[in-house]
């Protein structure tokens, strides 16, 4: 019985998904500048000089450029799902959402958002000239979000993809999409933070690049690029008490984005590394630092120095589709009710720390996983195993 309170777990706090405003005036700031050269430059006598300001040197706020080489490659995404009917006849096919997207290849590969389609009975893509198609759904990958999308077209404009390594915090981007059914629009802002981890709706989004770039429902999938319109990132989330900007928006890391509709595109699926084990999302450091749980472990255990930190483990799997033992970490001696301590020398303390650790690797590698069993501190060497979501 004191299994089952264990069991009962945590419940997670999710984000509101959709996408950020920022508006800035940069006339004022360009005149506030050139005010305070002005008085802070004086000659001998104690006059004013006034600087001679060389026009090109000042920092650039046109983004029309960027603005015309993206919008091209923006499209709108609508997610169509089967209602039920009287009497649980089947309904009518209605529109239930709608997203954006960005075009990869010229014959018809689209990224978005997984959440914009998940669930879809059918989707649409609408290109910028107005044009629709028939989005067939080639993979979806809760864990990062995205899904990669195929239409029956010719002669698209690809996105230029750039690299989420080179910007900064403060680095200028621009978020492209159809927020609240206005197609293309474009919205200005800076790099607020990077490499944030969140939870979101499937998985955990690892490295995100945060915003304040309007991004507003609608927005989710769409693109975000630096100052010269190359693709950094793609809008995926915002966090808001309304579900409206509030000017922190979150985007997936275009190095990330290529990764997966890689794999996506060759497989169907993402590739992902996993120990082989089964664990309640609810079951880390938090659930451990309770003593009540402490006392229920070192029952079930029979042993007493029960850690504060780490994850435990619910079972250990062969593979995604079966419950029988003989997987990865079965193999390396990690049983039901261990903790997992490390991985790598590096502590895991909840699930995004454990996703963080785990996703650089492929299946096949092999990690050094310090876990404790029973009263015992042990370290073994992990062949990691590929995860397959069921979606």
């Amino acid at each position: 019985m004191k299994a089952k309170t264990i069991l009962s777990g945590m419940a997670f706090t999710a984000l509101a998904f959709g996408a950020v405003y920022g508006a800035l005036e940069f006339k004022d700031w360009r005149d506030a500048n050139r005010t305070q050269a002005a008085l802070s430059s004086t000659g001998g006598s104690g006059s004013p000089v006034r600087p001679v300001i060389d026009e090109a040197s000042l920092p650039a706020f046109d983004f029309r450029a960027a603005a015309k080489a993206v919008t091209p490659s923006v499209v709108s995404v609508d997610r169509l799902q089967r209602t039920r009917g009287f009497m649980d006849e089947e309904g009518a096919i209605q529109q239930t959402g709608t997203g954006s997207g960005v075009v990869l290849t010229a014959d018809g590969i689209v990224v978005t958002n997984n959440h914009v389609v998940a669930g879809a009975t059918e989707v649409k893509v609408r290109i910028p000239s107005g044009q629709t198609y028939d989005a067939k759904v080639l993979g979806r990958d809760p864990r990062s979000d995205l899904a990669v999308l195929r239409i029956n077209a010719k002669g698209l404009k690809p996105v230029e993809m750039g690299d989420s390594n080179t910007i900064e915090v403060g680095s200028w981007v621009l978020a492209v999409g159809n927020p609240l059914g206005f197609d293309n629009t474009v919205s200005v802002g800076v790099v607020s933070s990077l490499k944030r981890s969140l939870p979101i709706g499937g998985g955990v989004m690892l490295d995100a690049i945060q915003t304040d770039a309007a991004i507003n429902p609608g927005n989710s999938g769409g693109a975000l690029t630096d100052a010269s319109g190359k693709l950094v990132g793609i809008n995926s989330a915002i966090a808001s008490s309304t579900g409206q900007s509030v000017g922190i928006g979150f985007a997936i890391p275009v190095n990330r984005v290529k990764e997966v509709v890689a794999d996506i595109v060759k497989l169907g699926y993402a590739r992902y590394a996993g120990l082989g084990i089964r664990y309640n999302p609810n079951w880390d450091s938090k659930f451990l630092s309770e003593p009540q749980i402490r006392a229920e472990l070192a029952d079930i255990t029979g042993s007493q120095d029960v850690p504060t930190k780490g994850i435990i483990v619910k079972s250990p799997y062969r593979d995604a589709a079966s419950v029988e033992p003989g997987g990865a970490a079965d193999q390396a001696g990690i049983k039901e009710w261990d903790i997992i301590l490390e991985i790598g020398g590096t502590p895991v303390t909840d699930i995004i720390s454990l996703n963080k650790v785990l996703t650089p690797h492929k299946p096949g590698e092999t990690v050094s996983v310090k876990f404790w069993s029973k009263g015992q501190t042990k370290t073994a060497q992990v062949k990691l195993q590929e995860l397959r979501d069921k979606i």
